[in-house]
């Protein structure tokens, strides 16, 4: 009588390998939905710190909101423009020291009210133009020149952007030919209770940091502090987004259209 060898056959060794790949075909997926539920906490903290931080500048500032723009003599400080750029090289953006001048939520920053510059890049963020590791190198962040600027192949401006859109916008403000105010909220009062102020990137659909429940969604901070994950079907259908993306209409009324859907202000947001 023969006595079995110890060890494996072939075909035990081929339905423990099959095995092995049914679980990881399991929990892999499972595991990526929760690191992504992590992320979507996590960049929601930062908003609400946003948000504190705003009411703290705020209180020490005569109620005002961070200054939109830090180019004073250039066009007024609260122009909307660019929602994302927290420094700029170009010239009347520097000091005579060479330093930068700080805007929207840099001045956060600068006045220590936020201590970490991280807390302005969601950890989900796709594009590099919006992450926080693209702009520490060679100088630390705040600083310019950044090789990324110039070396991701696309010719950016020497720009420290952040990755969230801030948008603080005043109900009662002149309006453009699009129905977008043409300046930022200049108060924390004079604020629109309805829509938020600041939300995740809401540039291009394909680039939305979150998903919940296979949808797209997007962490928003509104007036009275309180943070909203919005993944409402209707708001990354609108056609803004195509919009925006084919140019058709400008960038920030285009975020203008969508922080209404957000606010539910509107189901049917299109550019007038």
């Amino acid at each position: 009588m023969k006595t079995r060898k110890g060890g494996f056959t072939l075909i035990e060794l081929l339905v423990v390998i099959a095995v092995i790949a049914l679980l990881m075909a399991i929990l892999l997926p499972a595991l990526s939905r929760a690191r992504e539920s992590a992320k979507r906490i996590v960049c929601s903290g930062q908003v609400k710190q946003v948000g504190i931080a705003v009411l703290a500048y705020a209180s020490d500032s005569a109620n005002r909101m961070p200054t939109y723009n830090s180019n004073v003599e250039k066009s007024q400080p609260y122009l909307l423009n660019h929602s994302y750029a927290l420094y700029r090289a170009d010239p009347g953006y520097i000091d005579a020291n060479g330093k930068p001048l700080p805007m929207k939520l840099a001045l956060l920053y600068e006045g220590k009210f936020i201590t970490e510059p991280k807390v302005f890049y969601c950890p989900s963020n796709i594009e590099p133009l919006y992450k926080y590791s693209s702009y520490c190198l060679p100088r630390p962040w705040g600083s310019l020149p950044q090789q990324f600027n110039v070396e991701d192949g696309e010719g950016h401006n020497q720009w420290i952007r952040m990755g969230y859109t801030y948008l603080p916008t005043d109900p009662r403000a002149n309006r453009d030919a699009t129905g977008t105010p043409v300046e930022s909220a200049r108060t924390i009062d004079s604020q629109d209770t309805r829509i938020p102020y600041l939300t995740d990137l809401v540039r291009h659909l394909t680039a939305i940091s979150h998903t919940r429940q296979r949808h797209p969604a997007v962490n928003a901070l509104f007036k009275d502090g309180h943070v909203s994950l919005c993944n409402e079907t209707y708001v990354f259908e609108s056609p803004v987004w195509g919009q925006m993306e084919a140019g058709a209409i400008p960038e920030l009324a285009g975020n203008y259209l969508i922080f209404k859907l957000i606010g539910g202000q509107s189901r049917d947001a299109t550019a007038q």
